[in-house]
């Protein structure tokens, strides 16, 4: 069986976490790095794997509790290329996708849709209802890109201008996932793009 890739980095080297009192024989493979010891305490988010190229802990439960999300923020365009906004308001009762698509950097505020910013001619506008079954589709496989242990910025220095990004969850109590990049992605970028392009209907990046 193939290892699971790093949701951080994309390497392939990982390995099982091992939970409990070890055995001899544990202690054994973990000094061979064949696994690493999580120690005695367990809990429902305990991750499962240990990335040796990057450091990173994964697996087990999503840490992010994404079915409380208050909302959904997400950004990826350039200047001189089109540019595609996403936002969802989670403490909406119906919810509902607004989406954006922009020419040369124009910006939109999908925050306030009313926004005189919003009705430039060459701004495509879209509002996209999810019903309760969806929404709970939606969520799920976000949590299967495992957001929470992606690094907080992917950056390629050796190209100008080009492709940026970002992503914003919020949570309640503050709390807040931020991720971002610049012509460089996390390992599951794909399917999250692909996920977007599902529920929005548009060809985005």
């Amino acid at each position: 069986m193939p290892k699971k890739k790093c949701p951080a980095c994309g390497s392939t080297d990982t390995v099982k976490i091992l939970y409990g009192e070890p055995t001899y024989e544990a202690y054994e493979e973990s000094e061979h790095g064949k696994i690493v010891l999580g120690g005695c305490l367990i809990s429902d988010i305990s991750p499962t794997r240990h990335c040796k190229a990057c450091g990173q802990d994964f697996g087990g439960k999503d840490l992010i509790p994404l079915y409380e999300l208050t909302a959904f923020e997400f950004y990826v365009g350039g200047y001189f290329g089109t540019s595609h906004f996403v936002y969802i308001d989670g403490k909406r009762k119906n919810k509902l996708i607004r989406y954006a698509k922009t020419p040369g950097g124009l910006y939109a505020d999908l925050k306030h849709p009313k926004n005189d910013i919003n009705f430039h001619p060459e701004i495509l506008l879209k509002e996209i209802p999810l019903l309760p079954d969806q929404w709970i589709a939606f969520i799920e496989e976000l949590i299967g890109l495992e957001i929470g242990c992606w690094r907080d910025e992917y950056c390629d220095i050796g190209v100008c201008d080009g492709t940026q990004w970002e992503l914003v969850i919020k949570l309640p109590n503050r709390y807040k996932i931020s991720k971002s990049g610049s012509n460089d992605y996390p390992p599951y970028w794909k399917r999250f793009i692909k996920i977007m392009k599902k529920y929005i209907n548009e060809d985005i990046g």
